[in-house]
């Protein structure tokens, strides 16, 4: 059975309370804990004999001896097993003055019941917990394996820039005036390549692009082959009042696996040239690859994303291994999200920000569960090993685009403003100013939370003391703006409860 503690401790309290004496023993009838452990030796036979009943039945079980003791009993189970015995047994006070029993069987038994839920409630999270250490590991290949490989998936990566330098040789080889691709759910990817004198004949490009594909007929058979073409828009129905002189237009569909993205057009008012039969089969080519590398950039982007998951899920997973640090990852980011706000940083900057102080203790993954949770001081061999975090963060985070502005306050987060700090003595401002946002947040929550080798310190000693580090160690402009948000945040707060704030990623 692993550590119940908690269990424990309350259980004796209400054996101090209550004329009720507790004791939880495993299947083997070895006593794990007690409320009291002063009992008669019939009553502690006649509890064996109670959980002797228990096990074998797998119910409440109730025996009287010496028609003044009651001795009651209930399975404790996990996974379906029957994996201890909680027992209670009264101090021989059986009667009120009523003469009725103080505690019935029904009573007791509700009230055992109950707790034995709870201690199974604390047994299935202790085997979640250990599963997930268990995945850590398979967890980190993963990561690694990841990394080798996503800079061959990134050269798939899609973006405006690359639709506006294709339109813009379309528009030169085609002999046209406008080039375009609109996407239904991506405006982010729509694109507008004009030429000549054309601009003065269409002022509102979007609203005359809008009007050309409402126009196309949903049965037209080209559609079929994926393109609708207009080649004298004065004899084309629907097509014919959309401009007082003739023009042609070309579209083609940007659809790959059944997902239409949307199109991939030309227009001119040179009615001298035609759309020949090989310029349409290249355009549509070329929206079929356009549409093969956007399906690319969207599975690099979810994978990306993923991992980003996968990454806060592991980070989350260390912690709830162990109850000194759960919850720090979580307190670090509030804190510096609060120092943004006091900072006045924009919306992309409090992104980065936002990532960077949720995964600055990613690189933990590589470190060793007994170094991460040893009570006693760390060994020169073991400490070179936690330094190594930072580095290791940024190594499992950098195939990651959307992480790239993030990554120096992951590595960085441990430099120290006189230059002493790690991975490479940066020195005041050399030190990215993300990473020294998070290093004052991160040594904040270090000073107020409980650690194996140490009690947690009160809010404000812990502000006092991150005072008295400002010039050396943080900051000390930033300890000012952080000295006023917990003044004005964080001062009527509890921190040795370790509760996890909840928080809204946004990724």
């Amino acid at each position: 059975m692993m550590d119940l503690q908690l269990f424990k401790d309350f259980l004796a309290s209400l054996s101090q309370v209550f004329p009720v004496n507790f004791d939880f023993r495993d299947i083997k009838e070895n006593v794990l804990f007690s409320g009291n452990n002063k009992v008669s030796l019939p009553i502690s036979r006649g509890l064996e004999t109670v959980a002797d009943q228990v096990i074998r039945k797998e119910s409440f079980q109730y025996l009287c001896i010496e028609d003044k003791y009651d001795l009651f009993g209930v399975p404790v189970l996990n996974s379906g097993r029957v994996v201890g015995v909680l027992t209670a047994c009264n101090n021989g006070v059986e009667q009120d003055v009523a003469g009725r029993k103080i505690y019935p069987a029904h009573h007791m038994e509700q009230l055992l019941t109950h707790l034995a839920g709870l201690i199974e409630d604390k047994l299935s999270s202790l085997d979640e917990s250990e599963k997930l250490a268990e995945e850590l590991a398979k967890s980190f290949e993963d990561l690694n394996l990841y990394a080798r490989i996503a800079t061959q998936v990134k050269t798939l990566r899609f973006s405006p820039a690359k639709l506006d330098a294709l339109n813009q040789d379309l528009l030169e080889s085609m002999r046209v005036q406008m080039t375009f691709a609109s996407m239904l759910n991506r405006p982010e990817y729509n694109s507008l390549v004009t030429a000549g004198e054309i601009d003065a004949k269409i002022t509102e490009s979007s609203a005359f692009i809008e009007a050309l594909i409402d126009a196309i007929p949903p049965d037209a058979p080209s559609l079929v082959d994926n393109y609708f073409i207009v080649n004298n828009s004065s004899q084309t129905p629907g097509y014919q009042k959309m401009h007082a002189e003739p023009f042609r237009f070309l579209g083609v569909m940007i659809r790959y696996g059944g997902i239409f993205y949307g199109w991939l057009g030309m227009v001119s008012f040179n009615l001298k040239e035609i759309f020949r039969q090989g310029e349409m089969q290249l355009l549509i080519s070329v929206a079929q690859q356009v549409a093969l590398v956007i399906s690319n950039s969207d599975l690099y982007r979810d994978l990306e994303l993923f991992v980003i998951n996968v990454c806060k899920s592991l980070v989350y997973a260390i912690e709830a291994k162990d109850a000194y640090t759960r919850g720090h990852s979580e307190r670090v980011n509030r804190y510096c999200m609060l120092m943004a706000e006091s900072l006045n940083l924009d919306k992309e900057q409090k992104n980065v920000l936002n990532w960077a102080s949720v995964l600055h203790d990613v690189g933990k993954i590589g470190t060793p569960e007994s170094i991460l949770n040893k009570s006693g001081k760390l060994t020169a061999a073991e400490y070179e090993i936690v330094k190594a975090h930072p580095l290791k963060g940024y190594g499992i985070l950098r195939p990651m685009d959307r992480l790239a502005d993030s990554l120096p306050g992951i590595l960085y987060h441990h430099e120290r403003y006189d230059g002493g700090g790690y991975p490479q003595g940066l020195q005041g401002e050399e030190i990215p100013r993300y990473a020294r946002i998070i290093a004052i947040a991160d040594t904040f929550d270090a000073i107020s939370s409980h650690r194996a080798y140490r009690s947690a310190k009160s809010g404000k000693e812990a502000l006092k003391i991150i005072k008295e580090v400002a010039g050396s160690q943080l900051d000390p402009e930033l300890v000012e703006v952080f000295e006023t948000v917990f003044h004005t945040s964080l001062d009527q707060e509890e921190y040795r409860d370790n509760t996890p704030t909840a928080l809204s990623l946004q990724a």
